[in-house]
């Protein structure tokens, strides 16, 4: 459900980008109660940057439920603190936004995702 784009310069090494991917997965499933075959991370290269930045991730989350401005902004800062941690990447050269959507403007599988917390119903449903 959630896509994490990461897009840097020049490539990461295959045990960074396994690294990162375990990061971004582990916090987004630790703040926000998601399964983690929800999260989808993706490794971009080659991209132009923002002047001073190494590394980019942008990610559209659901919003709604649970999620409010200040969770989206505390799981935000613990993704970039988490990447910056797993890369050695200083924080200021790593832009990190999220930008929530309605669960209902998204679909997966044919199937219009689940509000926030509602996962596992869906899933039973979906997935059965």
């Amino acid at each position: 459900m959630p896509v994490y784009n990461v897009a840097t310069r020049r490539p990461l090494s295959y045990e960074l980008r396994k690294e990162t991917a375990r990061c971004i997965t582990d916090v987004h499933c630790g703040l926000t109660g998601a399964p983690s075959e929800f999260v989808n991370v993706i490794f971009m290269h080659g991209h132009k940057l923002k002047s001073g930045n190494a590394l980019s991730v942008i990610c559209n989350v659901r919003s709604g439920g649970n999620r409010n401005a200040e969770l989206t902004e505390h799981l935000r800062l613990q993704i970039l603190e988490g990447i910056a941690s797993v890369t050695g990447i200083e924080t200021d050269r790593i832009e990190a936004r999220l930008l929530g959507f309605p669960a209902s403007w998204a679909m997966e599988g044919g199937e219009i995702l689940p509000e926030p917390g509602e996962e596992e119903a869906w899933l039973s449903r979906t997935h059965a």
